[in-house]
């Protein structure tokens, strides 16, 4: 696994972001920067993942703060916009085509980013650098025994290996994952996080993770939030120790 490099400017970052639901202070000027390897984001439930993964993908725009990626502001950019600059993002309940096969869901999301995506009559044998494309990440996610399976008739593990492979198929250069081995059993759970790993050597992964095992055994780096506010980070030993994280989160653990 990489480790962020103190002196590297990171890959995305936060400086004081802020989203309120009424007196609700979701997530309180969370200051992020986000390097190589895998960064997890952890906390109990209400601790304000997922509203800062909305916010760093632009499904909620923040009250304060900003948000840069590449050293570029983002901020109240749609959701679209940040796609397509390079953010790639999984969603903690499946964002598959269930009638179609495993390789039109990842073709669908190949030619999204091809220069032919609005050539509606042309055949898709004749994408050939999308149809490479779509191979090649069937073969990184594991999925060529399956490719002209239909989605919906996979296994759940190998439904989130799809969701995945759909993403990294937009050609991103950061991927986040919310919650990526919720419901799995241990050996859907270990395939996925090999998957993980390997993508953590090309990308930076960010990831929202219940299981505090697959987050101590994968991370590079691991932000702990609490009621809306950053309680911790560092690595998987330091908030391992951290006597705030061990009460408000881990239980002792």
């Amino acid at each position: 696994m990489m480790t962020e490099k103190t002196n590297e400017s990171p890959i995305l970052e936060t400086k004081d972001l802020t989203k309120r639901f009424g007196a609700l202070v979701a997530v309180g000027r969370i200051n992020l920067r986000v390097g190589a390897g895998v960064h997890a984001v952890i906390g109990p439930n209400g601790a304000g993942k997922t509203t800062l993964f909305n916010l760093l993908s632009g499904f909620l725009v923040p009250d304060r703060g900003e948000v840069y990626y590449r050293g570029k502001k983002i901020t109240g950019l749609p959701p679209h916009r940040i796609s397509q600059m390079g953010i790639g993002r999984s969603f903690q309940i499946t964002s598959i085509f269930p009638a179609l096969s495993v390789r039109e869901n990842i073709r669908i999301a190949a030619q999204s980013r091809s220069s032919s995506r609005y050539n509606f009559l042309m055949s898709c044998d004749g994408l050939v650098g999308v149809k490479t494309t779509t191979d090649t990440i069937l073969t990184q996610v594991g999925l060529d025994p399956w490719a002209d399976t239909t989605a919906k008739n996979l296994p759940y593990g190998l439904q989130r290996c799809l969701d995945i492979g759909i993403s990294l198929a937009t050609n991103p250069d950061l991927i986040m994952l919310d919650e990526p081995t919720s419901g799995m059993g241990s050996e859907d759970t270990e395939r996925v996080l090999a998957l993980i790993g390997q993508i953590s050597q090309r990308l930076p992964v960010v990831l929202i993770e219940h299981n505090i095992d697959v987050v101590l055994t994968i991370s590079d780096k691991i932000t702990v939030l609490y009621q809306g506010l950053l309680l911790a980070e560092g690595t998987p030993s330091e908030i391992r120790e951290h006597e705030g994280v061990q009460e408000a989160y881990l239980g002792g653990y």
